[in-house]
């Protein structure tokens, strides 16, 4: 693909168009609300297809050198869990999701950097290769699907754009993140093999996406089934302050790293003892690019290069171009979510 219509097909259209969802649902709450916002959004959405994605936080720490992780998750497992959860929202809102909704990978791309198939591997080649009309694919967990269909056939770079939620800016030195970090040759694969791809990075970013326990039980709440399901969910993410600071720690040493030249033992002769309750819904930001490109900033650049430890290589200017979301328009994207969704759908 030539460098003029990469940056036509990295440019969206406005206009109804295909969407497939590529989604670790039981992963985290913030699936869920893209999933659902998308669905409601049939102006400007065509949903064809939800596929489950595998999860594995011990895979995603021992990747990144730390094996000792206590609670053991099969990746297998994680899809199957997503699979379902995908298939929970359907029933909230009321829709058929029979031959919609596929299982993804049992695993993540091995060493031989084989392809691992599965039945939306094959849904995805299939869906996007059957017709001249892009098919945009927003993938919200580690892209192992999406990649493998790439892997498995080529061409069909020339039918879809990817829209995918993952690692850290290309200026941190490392890429360091769940969605990225549990299969790296995944997403080297989607960085490397040409496909007009959107990236949107999570901290800075995606992280700007946050909807707090207020707004959540004020707008959603009782408003709507699936505003109170989404209300429950995120809900169960304010546990307490031990919860708040873990989170602030686990930003500053993993997602944050090298972004802080002052150590840990410092901080701890200040004390917290206060936190407004918040929860970053990181995914929802692919369906606000696509729905509303002017709600998340952003720019071509070369495709980075990803290095085997997550890290970033040095800067090619040769390498086909990339767009690169830099911003998320926050108040804007969360108020045509909550229109979308706190209401029932009215049956004719």
């Amino acid at each position: 693909m030539d460098e003029i219509l990469r940056k036509e097909r990295l440019t969206i259209p406005a206009g109804r168009i295909r969407l497939a969802i590529d989604s670790d649902a039981k992963n985290e709450i913030d699936d869920q609300f893209a999933i659902a916002w998308a669905l409601r959004s049939p102006e400007r959405f065509l949903v064809e297809a939800v596929y489950a994605a595998p999860f594995s936080h011990n895979v995603f720490h021992k990747n990144l050198g730390n094996p000792e992780y206590p609670i053991e998750e099969r990746p297998e497992i994680g899809m199957e869990q997503s699979y379902e959860e995908i298939r929970r929202i359907y029933d909230i809102l009321g829709m058929e999701s029979d031959g919609r909704i596929f299982r993804g990978a049992t695993r993540y791309i091995p060493e031989s950097r084989e392809p691992v198939c599965s039945e939306a591997v094959d849904d995805l080649i299939r869906r996007g290769m059957e017709s001249e009309e892009v098919l945009y694919v927003a993938a919200i967990g580690a892209c192992t699907n999406v990649a493998s269909a790439l892997m498995l056939e080529p061409a069909l770079a020339d039918h879809i754009v990817v829209v995918w939620l993952g690692g850290q800016p290309p200026y941190f030195a490392h890429g360091y993140e769940f969605n990225m970090g549990q299969d790296i040759r995944a997403a080297q694969h989607l960085f490397n093999c040409g496909v007009p791809l959107v990236w949107i990075p999570c901290m800075n970013v995606a992280s700007l996406l946050s909807f707090s326990d207020d707004e959540a039980r004020a707008k959603l709440n009782g408003k709507s089934r699936i505003g109170t399901y989404l209300t429950d969910i995120i809900l169960k993410q304010f546990t307490g302050m031990e919860k708040a600071l873990t989170r602030s720690h686990t930003h500053r040493t993993l997602q944050l790293r090298g972004r802080e030249d002052q150590d840990e033992a410092y901080f701890t002769q200040f004390p917290s003892s206060h936190v407004a309750w918040s929860r970053t819904v990181w995914d929802v930001s692919t369906i606000a690019f696509l729905k509303n490109p002017g709600w998340v900033q952003s720019a071509r650049m070369p495709s980075p290069v990803l290095l085997d430890d997550c890290t970033w290589g040095q800067a090619d200017p040769l390498r086909h171009s990339v767009r690169v979301a830099n911003y998320c328009q926050r108040d804007l994207i969360f108020g045509d979510l909550v229109a979308c969704l706190d209401h029932d759908e009215r049956s004719e």
